[in-house]
């Protein structure tokens, strides 16, 4: 039973982590209306959450080494309890704020500690099957996140999304009480405290500067001084250092430095899409909370059913092809998004998103395997680590980056909403950027990755 238990455990808090992802969404406009507050200004609950997210992502091995993988996964676990509870509570934008970064810094350490025990502990020849009951509980997060976000906000009330994690939360705890090891091994020496301060102190002060140009505020470009002074000090360190927290040597190997370029920039696109989107549909086309979850769940079904069908397209076409002309075609379905108007009507919207949503499924997976293809076995965990890291800072770019467009959009043309035409810029802006992954993709040899994908060139 417990062979079974631990994957089912943490899946299940893998599961509350992707759910409060996108859950939150739908409920947006609700929540700035009962705030007080620009809907836009909600972009920070979203990029404070993956911002602390990214920065405690190198913590957890050190804290695991520490004092056990069971304390820090149960710890976790009752600080992300106790975050949604504060979400819930919360009467200010501030004070989301603040409960919605304790939350961030809490799933950090949820899953890749929970990860690293199940793989300490399940013999080799179940590992496969422990990890997939673990992956296939967490799929389905994201995918019901937005219509339950919807549901629950229309039925009830915002703060419904944040009170659901407290019994998922109480399950999970039950769960480890039963099933997980305590595990004390030794770290290996890449966290360093001051490199680790250095780094967040920089990502901190840029979203204090992007907030400060979505308000109008100019001034707030004099943090940039500080912020340069944290990331040259950061720069400096990390050239000292024998073993570096983030080990970016690793983009002299080609297909992980196409991995790593294209993933990125495409998630700065894709990424945002969940937080601009629902706002395109409520606030600029008029919908409801349901009905912009069910265009989001649409495209999550349509994502995960296209796992199955990367494999083939791999083997017959190879990464390289794939990657540039279904990048290409991901570019395009942001384009397609920019263009959503009140007479496209509901269906024609969610049949876009969803086939951008099969595009970006096969991306993703072909840029997620092929970060491998070329890397020793002794170099996959800090691979990981930079991909894992800089892949969640994408989406919180991707975030802070769109509601600014779309709050200087609508000030310049002296609208006191975004208008459609508003989110329409954002979404060009994305593309753009998106485009931008298609040199990485160009240095790929056409063998690239042919021993993962049976790609004969």
């Amino acid at each position: 039973m417990n062979a079974r238990l631990l994957p089912l455990t943490v899946g299940l808090a893998f599961f509350m982590e992707q759910l409060d992802s996108t859950i939150i969404a739908p409920a947006i406009p609700d929540i700035a209306a009962s705030l007080g507050v620009d809907p836009l200004s909600l972009n920070l609950t979203m990029t404070v959450y993956l911002l602390c997210s990214v920065v405690f992502i190198p913590t957890g091995d050190w804290l695991a080494a520490r004092f056990g993988t069971r304390t820090v996964f149960q710890a976790a676990l009752a600080v992300f309890a106790l975050s949604s509870l504060m979400c819930a509570l919360a009467t200010s934008l501030p004070l989301l704020v603040a409960a919605r970064a304790l939350q961030g810094a809490s799933a950090a350490l949820m899953v890749p500690v929970g990860r690293t025990s199940i793989v300490h502990v399940t013999p080799k020849p179940q590992l496969v099957n422990a990890l997939a009951w673990m992956i296939t509980l967490a799929m389905a997060g994201p995918m019901l996140g937005p219509p339950l976000g919807g549901l629950l906000t229309t039925w009830l009330s915002w703060h419904w999304v944040f009170l659901i994690n407290v019994p998922i939360a109480l399950l999970c705890l039950l769960g480890s009480l039963r099933a997980f090891p305590q595990i004390r091994q030794a770290a290996d020496g890449r966290f360093d405290p001051l490199s680790w301060l250095l780094l967040g102190g920089a990502l901190a002060i840029a979203i204090v500067v992007l907030e400060g140009l979505r308000e109008g505020r100019w001034s707030g470009a004099l943090w940039l001084v500080p912020m340069a002074a944290l990331g040259l000090a950061y720069g400096w360190r990390h050239r000292r250092a024998q073993l570096p927290m983030l080990d970016f040597s690793l983009l002299r190997v080609p297909t992980f430095a196409a991995s790593f370029w294209s993933g990125s920039l495409l998630r700065v696109g894709y990424g945002a899409l969940p937080f601009l989107l629902p706002l395109m549909l409520q606030l600029g086309l008029g919908y409801t909370p349901v009905q912009s979850g069910l265009v989001l769940l649409a495209a999550g079904l349509i994502a995960m059913l296209t796992k199955t069908q990367t494999t083939p397209m791999l083997r017959r076409w190879g990464f390289r092809r794939v990657m540039l002309a279904n990048g290409s075609l991901c570019v395009a379905g942001l384009l397609v998004c920019a263009l959503f108007r009140e007479s496209w009507g509901l269906g024609a919207i969610a049949l876009a998103v969803s086939i951008a949503g099969f595009f970006r499924a096969v991306q993703f997976n072909a840029v997620a395997a092929i970060a491998y293809a070329e890397l020793p076995p002794a170099r996959i965990g800090a691979a990981t680590t930079l991909n894992t890291m800089v892949w969640q800072l994408a989406i919180m770019v991707g975030i802070a980056l769109s509601s600014v467009v779309v709050s200087l959009a609508a000030r310049g043309a002296g609208r006191a909403e975004a208008a459609p035409v508003d989110y329409g810029i954002a979404f060009l802006m994305l593309a753009l950027i998106g485009a931008l992954a298609t040199p990485a993709c160009l240095r790929l040899p056409p063998d690239a990755g042919s021993q993962l994908s049976g790609h004969k060139a």
